[in-house]
């Protein structure tokens, strides 16, 4: 699914904060690429990422273009790419139930394999791309939706909850 800006939007932000509201009740993540091939990779792969989920992404509201806009400003440098994730709520609130119940990071719940100990000695997670709603092109101010995407698909269904990655210790 493609939608392009109307031209009664004034800025990117709201346009993209517009094309969110039409998902109901999810979180938002964002995170800007530069490379296309990345966008292809992401969009049928998932994302992976270090540590934690805020640290490569930024967590917006739609109901706040100006938060968008300034998401948009502040990442431009990091691609024109801006990949969105989109987790139900309800969904998101079971992964944070699991993660508690089981005294382990959110980033165990939903990762769809097994953590890896990166190159920076931080775990490397993936998240469906089941998550991924799609992208936004800055330039064009269009969106492209995700054939991937599915707002009912629950990684707990799947999979246990991954083990909390130990950083080997290198005083040894």
């Amino acid at each position: 699914m493609r939608q392009k800006s109307t031209g009664l939007m004034r800025n990117k932000g709201e346009i993209l904060a517009s094309i969110l509201n039409d998902f109901k009740d999810c979180y938002f993540f964002l995170h800007n690429t530069k490379e296309f091939s990345i966008v292809e990779s992401i969009m049928n792969e998932g994302f992976i990422f270090e540590s934690q989920l805020p640290h490569s992404t930024d967590r917006v509201n739609p109901h706040e273009p100006i938060e968008i806009t300034y998401f948009l400003f502040q990442r431009k440098d990091y691609g024109s790419y801006t990949m969105i994730i989109a987790i139900p709520k309800e969904i998101y609130e079971n992964y944070s139930d699991i993660s508690n119940k089981n005294d382990t990071g959110i980033e165990e719940v939903m990762t769809i394999t097994d953590p890896v100990i990166s190159d920076n000695d931080e775990p490397l997670y993936t998240i469906s791309p089941k998550h991924v709603l799609g992208y936004f092109n800055i330039r064009t101010s269009e969106f492209f939706k995700n054939v991937n995407w599915d707002p009912s698909f629950n990684n707990c269904k799947f999979r246990e909850p991954a083990k909390r990655q130990v950083k080997p210790d290198k005083s040894q």
